[in-house]
């Protein structure tokens, strides 16, 4: 069906009243698909057993399985009647002939809604004309939103055109937003055929990536999950496209980055509906999500045909090879131009993930996992455990840079980063780091165990929400700093353990001790960078360096018998005491050659000292561990 291009006139007289009450027809789908899932994941479709009326009556008493059935029934036609509204008045008012028939296909859609679900009582819930039933809900509220974004106030403005020119990447929007919908069908299909726990685990299916195929319900089921990925996949592409070639276009970057949020709360919805055994709320919550996702997705899409983002020049036609201005080159150049810069963009996002840092909180996650598990490596929960101490860790990373990226601009040694330097939006930066971080914590929580994920999560708390603003007021905040710092390794013990014990607060207390030597050291290189972005640590309120060099003298110091009490508790044998000793005594001979001399070369030879010092003290600890 060929839309209208809207002429001037017809833009100008757009309804703002009929566009919200589209909007509050869209708002009331939700709550009818909302609805829907209830009744399916409390198992009440049969609970009114006649239609229309419910035991011959418009209005029953609401209690038990009744109130979700029949309760759906009302929201149901509450939203029948709005769209027989939204339809008269589309009819009456609006002039583009496309938009009145989509808003007859709408009150077509409900209609035959209607009928499906009232069959579906009467036929005993069979799985045919449920899922068709559930489907076409989905589709239904499709229409609402396609109606939504063609009549908006400012569809097709001319103010919503990306300053690049370059035209948005509608197809893969498209692609999108049909994969999700795909993926609609197959939930539905799962839900309704009874094979939402084919696969009773999750993220591995019975201990595999693929799953033994013995049955059509556990294809089905693998399927899903595997349709989950390409559309995190599609969803995820789709961002980086917009975010190089329209990050100055609004109306298409906030559907996008919505879309990211969305796609990676729905994946975390769908492990948790498994492992609570198909739970009312997360399954319920599950299939609102995945609606929401289409609507962002399918707006989207709607934008970028109708041509946000989109700047074409005076008298250029269609299917032009060469225009003038912003889009000229054709579609070679600008291929051109998008290869490299999609590749700078996804540079970017992995600078805010601070790979350096993010390989070192893996390298003492894997060191305490290993000293922590009882017998063997359990290889498969390692890798499960590293995967979301990672994706935490990246996404702390990338929420620190959000944070201080005022600061950052300030600073020599990090006004280059994406976020300073205006390579990426921090709105999109913060996104990005929310769904990392909620997916390696939620990937702990439903894989690993409860006391990993709780650790992992008090980490990125604490470093955001303490640490980082303690900066800037106090020299203790490396004091405070140190312990997110050290919690990775105990997580990594919990995580094999399941217990913190003994072993796991040694570890620990190693982490700890030697971040404050590290990170005065580190603070001493760049003293006057840390002063321009406002920071407070101990270099830089104390210029003459004493207290600071006396500081890292008596950390170092400290750190000698903490790094012992692995071999005292038993955790490791003699070979490891010695050796933790002769480290030990080389960091602190190190150490007090910081304030011989007082140089920036003197503070980065503590700098690689310590650097030196962590992976062979670990190093001996895992060649010479003893069982926990």
């Amino acid at each position: 069906m060929a839309l209208d291009t809207p002429r001037p006139a017809e833009r100008a007289g757009a309804d703002p009243a009929r566009h919200r009450f589209t909007l509050f027809v869209g708002a009331s789908t939700v709550a009818l698909l909302a609805a829907g899932g209830l009744v399916t994941s409390t198992g009440s479709g049969l609970a009114v057993p006649d239609w229309p009326l419910s035991f011959g009556r418009l209005f029953p008493p609401m209690i038990g399985g009744v109130l979700y059935e029949h309760g759906h029934r009302m929201v149901a036609a509450f939203v029948g009647l709005l769209t027989l509204v939204l339809a008269a008045w589309y009819q009456w008012r609006e002039p583009r002939p496309a938009i009145r028939r989509l808003a007859l296909a709408a009150l077509g859609a409900v209609i035959a809604q209607g009928i499906l679900g009232g069959a579906t009582v009467l036929l005993r819930l069979p799985v045919a004309i449920s899922v068709a039933h559930a489907c076409l809900a989905q589709a239904f509220f499709g229409l609402v939103v396609a109606l939504s974004v063609l009549t908006a106030p400012r569809a097709g403005d001319d103010r919503a055109r990306d300053a690049g020119g370059l035209a948005p990447p509608r197809w893969l929007g498209v692609a999108a937003t049909g994969l999700v919908f795909g993926q609609v069908v197959l939930g539905a299909i799962l839900r309704h055929s009874g094979a939402g726990l084919a696969i009773p685990d999750v993220p591995l299916a019975f201990g595999r990536v693929i799953p033994p195929m013995t049955s059509a319900a556990i294809a089905l089921h693998f399927s899903h999950r595997v349709g989950a990925l390409l559309v995190a996949a599609a969803v995820i592409a789709l961002a980086v496209r917009v975010l190089s070639r329209n990050r100055n276009s609004p109306d298409l970057v906030k559907p996008v980055l919505l879309a990211v949020l969305l796609v990676a709360a729905q994946i975390v919805l769908g492990g948790i509906t498994v492992v609570t055994r198909l739970a009312v709320w997360p399954a319920t919550a599950h299939l609102v999500v995945g609606a929401l996702l289409m609507a962002a997705c399918l707006t989207f899409t709607l934008r970028a045909f109708r041509g946000a983002g989109v700047r074409r020049p005076v008298g250029a036609r269609a299917g032009t090879a060469r225009a003038v201005g912003p889009v000229e080159g054709g579609a070679a150049v600008g291929a051109a131009r998008n290869a490299p810069a999609l590749r700078a963009r996804c540079a970017d996002y992995l600078a805010l993930t601070k790979p350096r840092v993010t390989s070192l909180v893996l390298a003492t996650t894997a060191a305490g996992f290993y000293l922590g598990s009882p017998g063997r490596v359990d290889i498969g929960l390692l890798l499960v455990t590293l995967l979301g101490v990672g994706l935490a860790a990246a996404g702390t990373s990338a929420l620190n840079q959000v944070v201080e990226r005022e600061a950052d601009a300030r600073m020599r040694r990090t006004r280059e980063r994406p976020l300073p330097a205006g390579r990426l939006v921090p709105r999109a930066a913060l996104l990005f780091a929310i769904a990392i971080s909620a997916l390696g914590i939620a990937a702990l929580y439903l894989r690993v165990n409860a006391l990993t994920a709780g650790l992992v999560a008090a980490t990125l708390a604490s470093y955001i929400f303490i640490y980082t603003p303690l900066k800037r007021r106090t020299s203790l905040s490396t004091l405070i700093g140190a312990v997110p710092g050290a919690l990775p390794p105990l997580a990594g013990w919990t995580a094999a353990a399941g217990t913190i014990g003994a072993g796991g607060l040694a570890v620990f207390a190693i982490l700890f001790m030697w971040q404050l030597p590290h990170s005065l050291a580190i603070a001493s290189m760049y003293r006057e960078d840390y002063a321009r972005g406002g920071f407070r640590l101990l270099p830089v309120i104390d210029p003459e360096g004493m207290s600071t060099e006396r500081q890292i003298i008596v950390q170092s110091l400290a750190l000698l018998p903490m790094s012992l009490s692995p071999a005292v508790l038993g955790l490791a044998g003699q070979a490891y005491f010695y050796g933790a000793l002769l480290l030990g005594l080389g960091l602190v001979a190190v150490a007090a050659m910081v304030p011989l001399r007082r140089t920036t070369r003197s503070a980065r030879r503590m700098v690689l000292a310590t650097v030196v010092y962590l992976p062979l003290l670990l190093g001996l600890l895992v060649l010479d561990r003893t069982a926990p």
